[in-house]
C-alpha cells in the first residue's frame, strides 16, 4: 500500500504498539556467484491505525527515538523476524539463511541486549550465529560508555557485527580500528559507480577491493544494475543486495520465494552456447553397417579437399605478400595500442587514487597536525589503496618531507627540502595529481622512478603541502619485458621530455633520440626492408610508446602461421583417411579404450580429496570435483560456466610469475576459509590452453598457528597476558593521542608461606584465582599480565569519572576479598600491596613507567604491617 503523506504523531505511534499494528518487510541479500538467498534484513512497518496504511521507518522512526519507544518496537521485530527465519530455514531455498536486524543507540544504552538476544533467539529456535547485527556510522558515532562492551558481548554470543553503509563518511575506517566487526556494506552511493567507467568507477572498486582484503564477510547494497552485478562478480564480493534482485517484500510474498528456490534472473549465469568440454562417462556408440563405406567416401572427400585446397593455397600465396605486410602490420598496431593502454592504465589508476586521497580528511589532519602516529596511518591507508607503489610520502607546503612509508634510513630523506624537483613547481599548479618526469631516487641503489604528487588544499584552497606515491621504473620495465618476450617486439616507452621510462631495447633513464618519439609523427621507412613500427600517446605521462619489429620476422611468423596451418589440414587429412581404412574392431577396440581412460580419469578426479577446479583461458569454470564443492558449500554442477574470479578475488591472484598462493575463500554458508592455491597449466581436448587449480584448506593450519602465537603471549599457569604482551600493550597505551590509560601493578605479601606451607599446588590456585579477579574486574580491551611469581601488572583504559588512584582501590578491595574467601586464609593470611601510575601524565616510556610504579607499590608494601591480626583486614594503597 501507499505511504502515508506525513510524519505520524506520537499518539499514532503508541496506538500502532499497543494494537501490535507491526508489521515486519524482508529484503533478501544473495550470493552473487550462485544467485541463492543467503540473509534477509528485516525492516519494520506500522499500520497506520486510522487509516490502515502501511508507514514507511522515515515517518516514524523520529518519533520513536524522541520518546524512547525505539527499543519497543526493537524487541517486537526481533522475535517476529526470528521466529520467521526458523521457519524459513526448514524450506528448500532457506537451508542456512541468516536474519539481519538493525540497531538504535537507545538498544546499545541496554546492557542486557545481549541475554535479549540469546533469549529471543533460543525461543525460536535460531541459531545466534545465523543473526547479523547492523550498525550504521550514524549509530557508532554516537556510541557512549559501555557500547564496545555490549557490542563485544554480542559477538562474544556468535552474532555476526556488520558495519552498514561503509564509506559514506569520515570516521569509517576509524572504525575498523575501534571495533571488531565481522562484515561491512559497501553503501549504494559507490556501487551505483562499478560499471560506468571513469575515476568514479575506479574509486568504487579500490573501496571493494580494500573492503575485500579485511578478511571479513563484504555486502554490496544498492544493487540497482546488471552492470553492477558484472562487475562485483568480477571483482570477487560475494554477496549483494538491491532492487536489481528483490525489493523488501512482506513474509508471505518471501516464503514463495524460498518454496520455489529459484535463481533471480539478474543473477542467473547465462546460457553458454559453447560445449564445455567434462571429463566424465560417454555412452557407447553402437556399430553401423555403413561405417566402412561412409569412411572409404569420407577419406575420398578428404583427399579431394586437400587438393584442392594445395592448389588454392599455393596460388593465393603467390599474390599475398602485400596483405601480409598488411596483417603484420595490423597485429604490431593491435599489440602498441593494448600496450600503451596498459601502461596509461597503470600510471592513470595511481593517478587518480592520488588525487582522491589528497581530498581526504585523513591526509589534511595528519598534515596540519604534522603527528607522526597520524602521517603514518594515512600513508598507510594510500600504500593499501595505491597498491604496486615503491614508496608514499608527505611534504609541506615548501617541499619538505615529513614523512615517508616504508622509512628509509640510509640515507635518511625525511626533513630534507625537495623544492628542487621538477615535481615541486608543477604540482603547486595543479588541481589533480601531477605525474612527474624520471628521477634517480635517493637510495644506495640509485632506483629509477616517477612520481605521483598532488597538492592538498584546505577549505579555502590553500596550499597545505603535498602527497606523493612514487613508482620504480622497475615495475614498467617488467610489463615492457613481458610484451616482447610474449610476442617478440621491441618496445619503448618515453614521457614528455623525451626521457625513457621502460624499453626493451635502451637504457632507462636516458635521453632518446628517435625521431619517431621526438617529433610525435609517423616517419615511414624506404624499401623492403624498412622494420614495421607503431607508435601511440601515452596520455598519462604526455609521452609515447613505441613497437618495432624487424619486418621479415614479422613476416616470417605470419608465414610460420600459414605454414603451421597448412602441416595442419595436411596432416589432419591424412590421419582421416588412415583411420578411415582401418578394420572396425580396430576403431571399436580404440574407442572402448578412451572411454576407459575418460571413466578412469574422472574417477580419479572425484576420488582426489583436494578440492580441484579446471578452467579455461577465460576464467570459466569446466570441471569441478565433489572436494571443491563441499569446500565451497555449493553443488559441482553449479559450478561450471562460472568464474574462477568470483570464488578466487583478484586481490588473492599471484602479481608475478608465482603459480602457488593463498586466497580467502566466502563459502555459501559465509564461513571465510584460508586456502592453499596451486594452479598449473593444462591443455585441453582440443589443445586449448586451460589451468587446473587444486585447493586446499589450510584454515586448520592457520588457526593452529593463531593459537601457538596467543600461547606465546601468554602466562602458562595463570592465563594472563606474559612479558611480551604487557610491553605491546603498555608502548600502545603510551602512545600520544590515546586516551587516559592506568598502570597498576600488585603484589601478595605472605604469598611464600602458602607455597612453604602447603605446596606449590596450593601457592597456584592462589595464582589463578587472583588472575580471574583481575580479568573479571577490568573491560575485554584491558590487559592482565603476571610477571612473575606473585606480581601482576595491568594496563586498564580510565573513563572520565575514574581515577588511577581509585582503580586501583577497588582492584585490591576485590583481590583481598578473594583472598580472604580462598581456603587457605585462615591458616594462611595472604595481604595485597598496589601501587598505580597514569600513563601519559607521568610518562610515556615503558621501562621507566614499570619502574615508578613499582616504587609506589613497594611504598605501599613499606607502609604496611604484616603478617595481619586477623583475616579480612583492609591493606593500604601507594596510588600516586
Amino acid at each position: 500500500m501507499a505511504t502515508t503523506a506525513q510524519a505520524m504523531t506520537a499518539e499514532l505511534v503508541e496506538r500502532a504498539l499497543a494494537q501490535g499494528d507491526v508489521v515486519v518487510h524482508y529484503q533478501p541479500c544473495y550470493d552473487l556467484r550462485t544467485g541463492a538467498m543467503v540473509a534477509v534484513e528485516a525492516l519494520a512497518r506500522l499500520r497506520h491505525p486510522e487509516t490502515g496504511e502501511l508507514v514507511e521507518p522515515g515517518r516514524f522512526l523520529d518519533v520513536l527515538e524522541e520518546t524512547g519507544r525505539v527499543v519497543h518496537l526493537d524487541e517486537m521485530v526481533l522475535s517476529a523476524a526470528a521466529e520467521q527465519v526458523a521457519r524459513w530455514r526448514e524450506l528448500p531455498g532457506g537451508a542456512g539463511l541468516c536474519l539481519a536486524v538493525n540497531l538504535s543507540p537507545a538498544d546499545l544504552d541496554d546492557p542486557l541486549l545481549p541475554r535479549r538476544f540469546r533469549e529471543v533467539a533460543q525461543t525460536a529456535g535460531l541459531p545466534l550465529d545465523a543473526v547479523i547485527v547492523e550498525l550504521t556510522e550514524t549509530l557508532l558515532s554516537r556510541s557512549g560508555q559501555g557500547h564496545e562492551q555490549v557490542l563485544a558481548e554480542l559477538g562474544a554470543l556468535g552474532c555476526n557485527v556488520t558495519l552498514d553503509d561503509f564509506g559514506t563518511g569520515n570516521a569509517s575506517f576509524d572504525y575498523l580500528r575501534r571495533f571488531h566487526v565481522d562484515g561491512v556494506k559497501i553503501d549504494r552511493s559507490f556501487i551505483q559507480f562499478l560499471g560506468s567507467g571513469g575515476p568514479r568507477e575506479r574509486m568504487a572498486e579500490s573501496l571493494v577491493r580494500f573492503c575485500l582484503s579485511l578478511g571479513v564477510h563484504v555486502v554490496a547494497e544498492g544493487v540497482e544494475r546488471p552492470r553492477h552485478v558484472r562487475a562485483l562478480r568480477r571483482l570477487g564480493c560475494p554477496f549483494g543486495q538491491g532492487f536489481l534482485m528483490s525489493r523488501p517484500v512482506d513474509a508471505e510474498a518471501l516464503g514463495a520465494l524460498l518454496t520455489s528456490a529459484e535463481v533471480p534472473a539478474p543473477l542467473a549465469h547465462p546460457a553458454d552456447p559453447t560445449v564445455l568440454p567434462v571429463l566424465g562417462e560417454q555412452a557407447p556408440r553402437r556399430p553401423r553397417r555403413f561405417d566402412r563405406f561412409a569412411a572409404r567416401v569420407l577419406a575420398a572427400l578428404v583427399i579431394a579437399v586437400l587438393g584442392l585446397t594445395a592448389a588454392l593455397a599455393s596460388a593465393q600465396r603467390a599474390e599475398s605478400q602485400d596483405s601480409l605486410v598488411d596483417a603484420a602490420q595490423s597485429r604490431l598496431e593491435a599489440i602498441n595500442v593494448l600496450s600503451a593502454q596498459g601502461v596509461d592504465m597503470r600510471l592513470g589508476g595511481l593517478r587518480d587514487v592520488v588525487t582522491t586521497f589528497s581530498g581526504s580528511d585523513v591526509v589534511r589532519t595528519a598534515l596540519v597536525s604534522r603527528d607522526p602516529a597520524r602521517m603514518d596511518l594515512a600513508l598507510d591507508a594510500l600504500s593499501a589503496t595505491a597498491t604496486g607503489t615503491h614508496n608514499t610520502s608527505l611534504y609541506d607546503a615548501r617541499g619538505t618531507m615529513l614523512a615517508l612509508s616504508p622509512a628509509q634510513r640510509s640515507p635518511d630523506v625525511v626533513g630534507r627540502n625537495f623544492a628542487f624537483r621538477e615535481w615541486f613547481a608543477a604540482a603547486r599548479r595543479a588541481e589533480e595529481a601531477y605525474v612527474s618526469q624520471a628521477y634517480r631516487l635517493m637510495t644506495a641503489e640509485g632506483t629509477w622512478a616517477i612520481a605521483v604528487v598532488a597538492p592538498v588544499r584546505d577549505g579555502r584552497g590553500r596550499l597545505q603541502g603535498f602527497v606523493m606515491a612514487t613508482l620504480a621504473l622497475s615495475a614498467l620495465q617488467a610489463e615492457i619485458q613481458s610484451v616482447f618476450e610474449e610476442h617478440g617486439v621491441d618496445v619503448t616507452v618515453v614521457d614528455r621530455h623525451g626521457t625513457t621510462l621502460a624499453s626493451t631495447v635502451g637504457l632507462v633513464g636516458a635521453a632518446t633520440a628517435d625521431s619517431r618519439l621526438l617529433e610525435r609523427r609517423r616517419v615511414h621507412g624506404e624499401g623492403d626492408h624498412a622494420p614495421l613500427w607503431a607508435a601511440a600517446e601515452v596520455e598519462t605521462v604526455g609521452g609515447w610508446l613505441l613497437t618495432e619489429q624487424d619486418r621479415e620476422t614479422a613476416l616470417g611468423h605470419t608465414h610460420a602461421r600459414a605454414d603451421v596451418l597448412m602441416v595442419l589440414v595436411v596432416v589432419t587429412g591424412m590421419f582421416l583417411v588412415l583411420v578411415a581404412l582401418v578394420n572396425d574392431a580396430r576403431r571399436r577396440r580404440l574407442k572402448a579404450d578412451l572411454r576407459r581412460s575418460n571413466e578412469w580419469l574422472a574417477s580419479i578426479l572425484e576420488a582426489t580429496p583436494t578440492g580441484v577446479l579446471v578452467s579455461d583461458d577465460e576464467d570459466r569454470i569446466h570441471d569441478a570435483n565433489e572436494a571443491a564443492a563441499e569446500l565451497l558449500g555449493v553443488p559441482a554442477e553449479s559450478l561450471r560456466g562460472q568464474t574462477i574470479s568470483s570464488w578466487l578475488t583478484t586481490r588473492d591472484r599471484p602479481s608475478g610469475a608465482s603459480n602457488v598462493f593463498t586466497a580467502t575463500i566466502v563459502t555459501r554458508s559465509g564461513d571465510l576459509r584460508r586456502v592453499e592455491v596451486r594452479v598449473r597449466e593444462l591443455r585441453g581436448p582440443d589443445g586449448e590452453r586451460m589451468r587446473l587449480h587444486s585447493l586446499v584448506d589450510v584454515t586448520p593450519h592457520r588457526q593452529e598457528q593463531d593459537r601457538l602465537r596467543a600461547l606465546g603471549r601468554m602466562d602458562a599457569l595463570t592465563g594472563a597476558a606474559n612479558r611480551i604482551a604487557l610491553q605491546e600493550a603498555l608502548s600502545a597505551a603510551a602512545a600520544p593521542g590515546r586516551s587516559p590509560h592506568a598502570l597498576v601493578m600488585l603484589d601478595l605479601d605472605g604469598f611464600k608461606s602458602v607455597n612453604d606451607g602447603y605446596g606449590h599446588a596450593a601457592g597456584d590456585s592462589v595464582l589463578c584465582a587472583v588472575a580471574d579477579v583481575l580479568v573479571d574486574a577490568v573491560q575485554p580491551s584491558d590487559t592482565v599480565a603476571r610477571l612473575g611469581g606473585d606480581e601482576f601488572v595491568l594496563v586498564a583504559r580510565l573513563d572520565g569519572a575514574t581515577t588511577h588512584t581509585e582503580l586501583a582501590g577497588r582492584l585490591q578491595t576485590q583481590v583481598q576479598q578473594a583472598l580472604d574467601a580462598h581456603p587457605f586464609a585462615l591458616h594462611v593470611p595472604v595481604g595485597v600491596s598496589i601501587g598505580s601510575v597514569l600513563i601519559g601524565a607521568e610518562g610515556r616510556d615503558p621501562d621507566e613507567l614499570l619502574r615508578l610504579v613499582d616504587l609506589r607499590m613497594y611504598e605501599s608494601k613499606r607502609q604496611r604491617s604484616w603478617p595481619r591480626d586477623r583475616p579480612g583486614r583492609r591493606t593500604g594503597s601507594a596510588a600516586g
